[in-house]
């Protein structure tokens, strides 16, 4: 069954998205696959259980087909910047600089200037939506 997210990310990092066709998350001392820690590893090396489930969301729950609206602001905004299909699993790379966990994305829409979406001003860094909700959001925006 297709699953609709938003991720609010970097400004920096939604470029680099938009360049390499991916999105991606990294948190420090996670220095390996996510899927090959046990749970006792992962509290020792996340304190935060919201990181834990941050990393679940993307490595485990999300899949090939699922859409992603991806979004760049402060804590309390989100500006739409594009919106995408994921087109692989979850991959890791250590050598890269920015993010080394990462999923390739086929592109659907980009925009020159990000689209405020006031509703979801509160959007964590990787959420499960809603279809409605997303599919509302994409026709009001749009």
């Amino acid at each position: 069954m297709t699953k609709y997210w938003a991720m609010k990310t970097y400004k920096e990092w939604a470029n680099e998205f938009q360049n390499n066709s991916e999105i991606g998350i990294d948190e420090q001392n996670v220095d390996n696959e996510f899927t090959t820690y046990d749970k006792t590893q992962l509290t020792s090396i996340l304190d935060n259980p919201r990181l834990v489930r941050r990393f679940d969301q993307f490595c485990k729950w999300m899949k090939k087909g699922d859409y992603v609206i991806i979004g760049v602001g402060q804590t309390t905004q989100f500006n739409m910047q594009l919106i995408g299909r994921i087109i692989s699993d979850y991959e890791f790379d250590n050598s890269r600089k920015l993010y080394r966990h990462f999923r390739r994305i086929e592109i659907l829409k980009s925009f020159d200037q990000p689209i405020k979406v006031e509703k979801w001003g509160q959007v964590q860094r990787v959420e499960l939506l809603d279809s409605n909700d997303f599919i509302e959001t994409l026709v009001i925006s749009l």
